[in-house]
């Protein structure tokens, strides 16, 4: 292919991303989903310059304070400032939403696309494993795994990608199924392209819509799952400020000091509305016939 047609080709591939962003954040949804991560994002990464304390910094004289000057959303029970707990615990949720999903979305791309592509005994036996992983409820699994490796951030990473990936396995198994009977896969096979370039060139490729909005909304049930571990102790460690954490600091002190589980909860909620609104969308406008 020439250099002039290289260009074009690029040129078209850039004007129908345009063309789809175009759409995309036409639809409000979108563009408040949207709009509701890239500020968290924002949230996370300039954290040390947004948070006014250190997520840690103890001030006992001041502990339990209500929301108000020097304090926006109050203090703990050891003095530290909520706020800046909270600040600092949005890396935690982005952290291990997308490592978490990004894990998992690795091992079920690769299994399903192997079961879709060569079918048989080895889809039989991933799809029996996919099937088998799939009936279990994910947080009952992860505390299974997390109470067997150990309480910490890392290892409640590990648990939730390894009882995650079912999904994204199913997803793209069916997809190949559908695909491997096409025309241009029939054509790479005479041709005598390697299983390898059909599979990751152009089988993959034309697969990804469905699984980058499963990935949107995914996240979200990692955040869960992640504040619900951290709750019962089974996820961060103190004083690692993630929300499940903090909440489950103050329930002790619901009565007298309730903001203390009341701010990291309306995050929970705001962060995970994000997403389910921003994946509702892309969902939309990749396959406008998903539209209720």
């Amino acid at each position: 292919m020439t250099d002039l047609a290289l260009d074009r080709d690029k040129m078209k591939r850039k004007g129908r991303f345009a063309r789809f962003l175009k759409q995309l954040f036409a639809n409000k949804m979108a563009r408040f989903g949207g709009t509701v991560i890239f500020l968290l994002f924002l949230l996370a990464v300039f954290a040390p310059v947004i948070a006014p304390y250190e997520y840690d910094a103890m001030n006992l004289p001041e502990m339990l304070k209500a929301p108000g000057f020097g304090n926006i959303l109050g203090t703990d029970e050891f003095g530290r400032d909520v706020f800046s707990r909270i600040v600092y615990g949005t890396r935690i949720s982005f952290t291990v939403g997308f490592l978490a999903v990004g894990i998992s979305l690795l091992i079920g791309t690769i299994l399903g696309a192997l079961a879709g592509y060569y079918g048989g005994a080895l889809d039989y036996v991933i799809s029996g494993i996919t099937d088998i992983a799939w009936s279990f409820p994910v947080t009952l699994l992860a505390i299974v795994f997390v109470a067997a490796l150990g309480p910490s951030l890392i290892n409640m990473i590990i648990a939730m990608a390894i009882v995650s990936w079912s999904g994204f396995a199913r997803l793209v198994r069916g997809q190949f199924l559908s695909l491997r009977e096409k025309e241009f896969v029939q054509a790479a096979r005479v041709l005598g392209m390697r299983d390898r370039r059909i599979i990751f060139r152009h089988m993959l490729p034309n697969a990804l819509a469905p699984v980058i909005v499963l990935t949107t909304l995914e996240v979200p049930k990692a955040i869960i799952v992640e504040a619900s571990l951290s709750f019962l102790g089974l996820g961060a460690q103190p004083p690692t400020p993630s929300w499940g954490a903090i909440m489950n600091s103050g329930k002790s002190y619901l009565m007298e000091a309730p903001w203390i589980s009341i701010f990291p909860g309306l995050m929970i909620v705001v962060i995970v509305m994000g997403f389910n609104l921003f994946g509702d969308a892309l969902r939309d406008t990749l396959d406008p016939r998903l539209k209720d």
